[in-house]
């Protein structure tokens, strides 16, 4: 692997600094006492050394948004490769899809035992201001128990987790309680497109019983969570033209302004009460169970919290449902961008010929995201005037997804996340959009239930991103304690 003699000597100042967590107080006596004690000794000796991998991996800017760094994507495959060749995953290799790579390593040597797949991605966000960051987004820092960087809990930290939980069992009992796959794309920032076709060409190699997502968190340190639905997610663009050229500004009141008329458009899109105004935009919405509606209340929620980290100072939206229903189960329409005449210094009096938009579309529950691109598409056609011509630019799409509750798979996690966190996990959701729990499902007909340890406040997307050194802890012991149960509890339904 590559040095990185400077991270080494950041980590080492600041581990010593820090104290390691005493042994987990959560696990009552029971017959995997000794070995999760076994897993700690081994985990908090190689604290110091964990951390230098992490630090390298997040310090591959590994953008797939951004077609020049298609190399750092490559590094930090091969980086992922070598290190699960080194942990005794010996058939570990970056694998070919119709775009950015995907690493693939399996260990299948537990006979009789069932398979579980573990999805992560190491790609990560750009940098849209480097200004804004404290240190630089590719030069891992380690400070008050957390480590900085662009992709440090999303998803390198997530990614890193079960690697080192799955080191953690073959160092301690030279083998593992079940059959595990590890599948890591580089294209999940983007929309994963092409995962789609690669678990479609791979089914027997990806063949599974369970499957895991590290790529969501927890509440808190305290309380856990288990994902159980997303929206689905689309990205649209659409220009209004209303001349071939920008014309001088004492034209107005006889020449069609491009940007009022976008402007107009885009006012079209919504009701006074922050619903959106689209005919047939909440058709196929499947509304909340009072179970699941009653779960969504016991769920954590402060507004004012959020608008005191956004700079935010109201909420919006339909008041008809819960902010978090909103969030979660209900579709949306945002504006992501809007380009239109002069902006730069100064003052050019133009009227503009040409004004661009961009919209992010989420679709919720049993709804088609393609529908809602259509519907979309049908009601700028009706709005926009017969003086202007619009042209749409689109990307791909995905689906939204609702997991089960009432599985094997769920109550495996669930019973694990209790034990170690000594409460029943919260049933949470979210308003953003993870395209591999639908290819997953659809191509490989597993769910892939949620485990991973960021935390909402870690700036995920944003500057100054960090994850928590706790989480590294906690997630390694949580990992080994889930794979030796589903080993232990498949086992009792055989016998």
């Amino acid at each position: 692997m590559k040095k990185f003699s400077q991270l080494a000597l950041l980590i080492v100042a600041v581990s010593s600094c820090v104290a390691q967590p005493s042994r987990s107080k959560d696990v009552k006596k029971e017959t995997g006492e000794n070995s999760l004690a076994a897993y700690e000794k081994y985990i908090d000796e190689h604290n110091d050394a964990h951390l230098k991998e992490l630090a390298e991996l997040v310090s591959f800017p590994s953008i797939s948004s951004i077609p020049s760094h298609k190399t750092d994507i490559q590094k930090a495959g091969a980086w992922i490769v070598n290190k699960l060749k080194s942990i005794g995953i010996d058939n570990a290799q970056i694998m070919p899809t119709d775009g950015l790579p995907v690493v693939y390593g399996s260990w299948e040597k537990a006979r009789g035992k069932p398979t579980v797949l573990i999805y992560a991605h190491y790609d990560v966000q750009p940098i849209k201001d480097s200004t804004e960051w404290l240190n630089a987004p590719f030069t891992p820092k380690i400070e008050n128990g957390k480590i900085y960087g662009r992709g440090a809990t999303d998803d390198k930290g997530g990614l890193m987790i079960p690697v080192w939980a799955v080191e953690t069992l073959l160092n301690t009992d030279k083998k593992l309680p079940v059959n595990v796959k590890f599948v890591f794309e580089s294209e999940e920032e983007i929309g994963g497109g092409n995962l789609h076709n690669f678990l479609s060409r791979n089914k027997e190699l990806l063949h599974a019983d369970f499957a895991l997502n590290t790529d969501f968190g927890q509440e808190n340190d305290s309380t856990p969570v288990i994902f159980v639905a997303a929206r689905g997610s689309a990205q649209m663009e659409f220009i209004v033209k209303t001349a071939n050229i920008d014309v001088h500004s004492g034209r107005g009141g006889t020449t069609p302004n491009a940007a009022r008329t976008l402007s107009e458009i885009i006012t079209s899109f919504y009701n006074k009460d922050g619903s959106i105004a689209i005919k047939g935009f909440y058709d196929k919405v499947t509304p909340l169970t009072e179970k699941e509606r009653e779960m969504l209340k016991k769920i954590p929620y402060n507004a004012s919290a959020f608008m005191k980290y956004s700079g935010t100072t109201a909420e919006t939206g339909d008041t008809n449902y819960l902010p978090l229903e909103r969030q979660w189960y209900r579709p949306a329409l945002e504006i992501t961008g809007i380009r239109s005449g002069f902006t730069g210094e100064g003052f050019l009096n133009i009227i503009p010929a040409s004004a661009m938009a961009r919209i992010n579309i989420r679709s919720a529950s049993d709804q088609s995201t393609k529908e809602l691109i259509e519907l979309v598409e049908k009601h700028i056609n009706k709005i926009c005037p017969t003086e202007a011509k619009v042209t749409y630019t689109f990307t791909t799409y995905t689906n939204p997804v609702k997991l089960p509750t009432d599985t094997r798979a769920y109550d495996y996690l669930s019973s694990v996340l209790n034990k170690l966190y000594g409460r029943e996990p919260l049933q949470v959701a979210s308003g953003a959009t993870i395209g591999a729990l639908i290819d997953m499902k659809e191509q490989l007909g597993i769910y892939a239930y949620s485990l991973g340890f960021g935390q909402k406040d870690e700036g995920q997307h944003a500057s100054n991103e960090f994850f928590r050194l706790s989480s590294i802890r906690k997630g390694q012991l949580v990992y080994c304690y889930y794979l030796e149960h589903v080993g232990d509890e498949e086992s009792k339904l055989k016998n």
